[in-house]
This record gives C-alpha cells, structure tokens and sequence, in this order.
C-alpha cells in the first residue's frame, strides 16, 4: 500500500466518509464528533444537522417491536462500558419510518486503557435482498419493495404449495388511511413519503421468513408462513400500532402514518378472491377513531 494513503489524513478521512457503510463516531457524553455519508443515507440526518448533538437526540434505537431500547441495552452505551456488541438494531429514520441494521460497535482507547468514545459501523439489514430483487426488476419504484406483479406471483404460489401440504398462512391487507383526500388536495406525489414510511415500517417489523409486497393502489399485501389464528391476529395487530408511530414531515408539518390492516387465515380450497373477501379487521373501528384524531389534530391524521 501507498505511504501517500497512510501519512495522508485528508485522504484517509475522504475515503471513510466516502464508504457505503454508515460509520460514526460519539466521545464519552455520546457526543457526536464524526458522521459519515453512508450514515446520512440511512438515517436522513446529515452531519452538519448532528455534530456535536447528542446521539439519542438525534436517532433513537429499538426493538423489533418499536419500543425504544432501555439507557443500558443501547449498542453505543454497551460499548462505552467496555463491551463491543455486535447484532441487529432499529433506528428510527429522519422521515419517521424504522430502518433495521446490523451493527458492530467497538471502544477508542486513550492512552491504552481509557475509554474516549466509540466507533459505529452498521448497514441496513435488508440491502443484499434488495440488491438481487433489483437485478430482476422485481421492486417498485416509489416503496421499494415487490412491485404488484411479484406479489401476484408469491400469492398465486402460496395457494398452490397449501394444496399439496395443507398447511395454512397468513394474509394481510394494509392500507393507510387517508391517501385518496390527502391525493387529491395536494397532488399526486404528496402520497410518496407515506407510501414509503409504511413500507419501510412494514418491512423491518415482519420476520424474515414473511413477505410483503404492494397489491392495490395505495395498498400492501403481507405473507405470513405461520398458519395459527392466533399469531396473525396477533402480528396484523402489532403492524397495525407500529404503523401509528411511523412519522411523515410534509412541508413542515409532521403526520402519523394510521393505516387499516385486515386479515384472514388461508386454508385447502381457499382461491385468491375468496381470501381477499373473508378479512377481518385487526381492531374494530380503527379507521374511524384515526378519523376522529384527524379532527382534533392535523398531525394525527393524513388528511391534513
């Protein structure tokens, strides 16, 4: 290697800000002190907006589920105390919607023993499964997720895989409330941010082994492989109020994403149209009480 890239910090420093990955670096307090551009791509922020803020301040880690990670589990704070962790993590994004990562997080010692901060490096969970669905032209262009077409073809295998192991799955429907007014008023690119918000919410939180993919206009459709009453009752449920959480800034205005999610069990002589006509709503009159809110406060509601 060139002597010129190691006795060159401006260099060195461009190529680290230059690499795919998100890479930061916090002191001591959890100061943010280096913010690279692969870190702007994944969590919205950019670097002059965060140095020298507090990270929680700015991003904010959780579980699977969106609740936030107590002081002591944070992969940062894990690693201030002398531990380097290394697993999955969720951040919530600058536009509201969770993004899932792998992280590896290491201490930067000072003067041998003493912990001076940490070093993040972390990329988003999904980016190689998304990298091959790409080579086919399999996702669409808004969500990023399976275009309707795939999500036909899944559908259409599904059925014909329970007829030969009469084993049942689950369906879900998704649809956030309030696109078509919202539409409308302000054209047809004001929907974007919230059809991306829900699909970004919606893919981190399903397990891997789900899939989930557009279907209607303004519409999501998700495979469950479990077929117990119970758990997809239970997960069109979580969806439902993780969604409810997700955050869309739209012209200087925050909106929570509330959407409608029903659901129906799958079994032997089921077809595609019957499926769709035997769903169930998650909660019973969600839609309406998100309505209500709407009323109330414009922030709690699509229609603006």
């Amino acid at each position: 290697m060139s002597s010129t890239l190691i006795d060159n910090p401006k260099l060195f420093r461009h190529l680290v800000e230059d690499l795919p990955m998100g890479i930061y670096i916090v002191d001591p307090e959890r100061r943010i002190r280096f913010w690279n551009h692969g870190t702007e791509r994944i969590t919205g922020h950019l670097a002059h907006e965060v140095l020298g803020r507090v990270l929680d301040d700015v991003v904010r880690a959780c579980d699977r589920d969106g609740v936030t990670l107590p002081y002591l589990q944070r992969p940062v704070t894990m690693t201030i105390q002398e531990r380097e962790p290394q697993g999955t993590a969720f951040y919530l994004h600058k536009d509201g919607h969770r993004v899932g990562v792998t992280v590896r997080t290491r201490p930067i010692l000072e003067y041998g023993t003493t912990i001076g901060g940490a070093s993040v490096l972390f990329e988003e969970a999904s980016a190689h499964h998304e990298e091959k669905l790409m080579m086919y032209g399999c996702l669409d262009t808004i969500t990023g997720i399976p275009s309707h077409r795939l999500t036909r073809a899944v559908m259409y295998e599904c059925m014909a895989g329970m007829e030969e192991s009469h084993l049942g799955f689950g369906l879900l429907q998704i649809r956030p409330i309030g696109l078509e007014d919202f539409r409308s008023k302000h054209g047809p690119q004001s929907v974007v941010p919230f059809l991306r918000a829900a699909a970004h919410t919606l893919r981190q939180s399903l397990e891997s082994e789900n899939f989930l993919g557009c279907w209607g206009d303004c519409e999501f459709l998700a495979v469950l492989s479990s077929g117990s009453p119970v758990t997809i009752a239970k997960t069109a449920e979580t969806l439902r109020q993780l969604l409810s959480h997700s955050e869309v800034l739209w012209w200087g205005d925050r909106f929570l994403v509330n959407a409608e999610v029903t659901y129906a069990v799958a079994g032997p002589g089921d077809d595609l149209k019957s499926l769709l006509e035997k769903m169930k709503p998650a909660h019973s009159g969600a839609a309406a009480k998100a309505v209500e809110a709407g009323v109330a406060n414009h922030s709690l509601s699509l229609r603006g």
